[in-house]
């Protein structure tokens, strides 16, 4: 056999091969978390666009939420709800897609009940949200990124959500899911 059709054979056989463990390479190779799961309370804490009205502007907003992650097909997913005592679980849930250390997905306030943040504040979310998840200095899961879409808040005494303001299809508020 000539080395050109020898070097062909070679060629043809290595791509017949299947890959060695762990040597899959290139955009649609599996990659393992680097951060562990999500499990316990959290803190979601939201900061509203810069492009909303000034009276949103009230700082970083902060709500208490009880977390867990489990599998659904083949893909993974990171859920919670409100850890007040004095919500029901339908005033605020959220179900992110876990790819790798990526999170996206939608966070949802029952439209006439919002949350009560720590701050003495009632928000209503309907936005969809991305970004990593990482290990916090505890060990635990941590996440945070951007969110688009409707943020509404007031003051916790007041539910109807008109003493402080309304910011739609806002394209980069800020949250994080930091654990407690």
């Amino acid at each position: 056999m000539s080395g050109p059709a020898r070097l062909a054979l070679l060629a043809a056989a290595a791509l017949a091969l299947p890959p060695l463990s762990g040597a899959q390479s290139g955009p649609d190779a599996p990659r393992a978390s680097l951060a562990p799961a999500f499990s316990g309370r959290y803190q979601f804490v939201l900061t509203v666009s810069g492009g909303c009205p000034p009276s949103m502007q009230v700082g970083p907003l902060s709500i208490a939420v009880t977390v867990t992650e489990s599998t659904s097909g083949s893909a993974l997913e990171v859920s919670g709800q409100s850890a007040s005592p004095s919500e029901t679980p339908d005033d605020g849930r959220f179900v992110l897609l876990r790819q790798a250390d990526t999170l996206h997905g939608a966070f949802g306030t029952g439209l006439g009940l919002g949350l009560v943040t720590s701050e003495g504040y009632r928000v209503w979310l309907r936005v969809m949200t991305d970004g990593p998840a990482s290990t916090s200095a505890g060990g635990r899961a941590r996440a945070s990124g951007t969110a688009f879409g409707e943020v509404e808040i007031s003051l916790a005494s007041d539910p109807t959500a008109e003493g402080i303001g309304n910011c739609k299809d806002a394209l980069d508020h800020h949250w994080t899911l930091e654990p407690l």
